[in-house]
């Protein structure tokens, strides 16, 4: 069934929560007398990790069965661009990025602004019981901006925003959050999220939604999604230093999905709990 994407109201509005953020910024910065004497930025270099992360979670996002995964996480960061498949796999640098590539648009004391692109592999119609007659959903390249706002000490808020880049039906996203970091001992550091997720109709047609065609094929009722908020979620993460070469990550999520996402004849269970441990080598 055809749908409307109404991405760009959505898109306009965390436009401008961007740009609040970075006039926000600019505007404490003023405040601040500037160092007479810049230090000379370090030179680019190699600097990576690679292991393993085992999850536990939902089968899907708004099922009822569970699923256990284990699979392989790497990072790797040359100057402004990093590379990474997992969340947590990064090297001795304290900034958090995205999953996929990601270039540093701004690193400014208390400011980041990141462009990344990540592969979405889309979801196959085999994976589940739930998904028998759906169809396929096409694997695509999602293209994010992103921005985190250090506001004071340990808090810091957090906005991002993500396309289809190859039009491919996946429709755009996005997410508003506040984060705070805590370092227990120098060798283990704590961090809880809390944030929001949106998402245009178009994506939540394709994920959540069903067509009168998909509907004759499965069986299930037709459903028509439309955008608005998609979840709310909470995460409890930790990270330890083994030695100067091996750490260990982890943490818990706890989500509930919202509006039409949660009216979807193929959710049934709202709520979702995902927890995960990994062990890294940096090199």
């Amino acid at each position: 069934m055809p749908t409307i994407d109404s991405a760009v109201p959505l898109t306009r509005a965390f436009a401008i929560f961007l740009a609040l953020l970075s006039a926000l910024h600019a505007s404490r910065a003023a405040t601040v007398e500037s160092d007479p004497a810049p230090v000379a930025a370090a030179s680019p270099k190699w600097e990576g990790a690679m292991g393993l992360i085992g999850r536990v979670g939902p089968e899907y996002e708004g099922a009822s069965g569970q699923k256990t995964k284990i699979s392989p996480g790497f990072f790797l960061r040359y100057g402004r661009l990093t590379v990474t498949n997992a969340s947590g796999f990064r090297t001795r640098k304290a900034d958090e990025v995205p999953r996929g590539a990601t270039l540093a648009l701004v690193q400014k004391e208390g400011l980041r602004v990141n462009l990344a692109a990540r592969f979405d592999r889309g979801r196959d119609e085999g994976s589940s019981a739930a998904f028998q007659g759906l169809g396929d959903i096409k694997p695509t390249v999602r293209a994010q901006i992103s921005a985190e706002w250090r506001v004071q000490g340990p808090w810091s808020l957090t906005a991002g925003w993500s396309v289809d880049a190859l039009g491919r039906g996946g429709g755009n996203g996005g997410d508003v959050g506040l984060t705070w970091e805590h370092r227990y001992s120098p060798d283990t550091v704590f961090n809880a999220r809390a944030g929001i997720g949106l998402a245009s109709d178009r994506y939540m047609q394709t994920r959540f939604g069903i067509s009168a065609e998909q509907a004759q094929r499965s069986g299930q009722p037709i459903y028509t999604a439309g955008s608005g908020l998609r979840d709310v979620h909470a995460n409890l993460g930790f990270r330890t230093e083994l030695s100067k070469e091996w750490f260990v990550l982890g943490g818990i999520t706890a989500s509930r999905l919202l509006g039409p996402a949660a009216d979807s004849p193929l959710t049934t269970q709202r709520n979702g709990v995902t927890a995960s441990v990994g062990l890294a080598w940096r090199f």
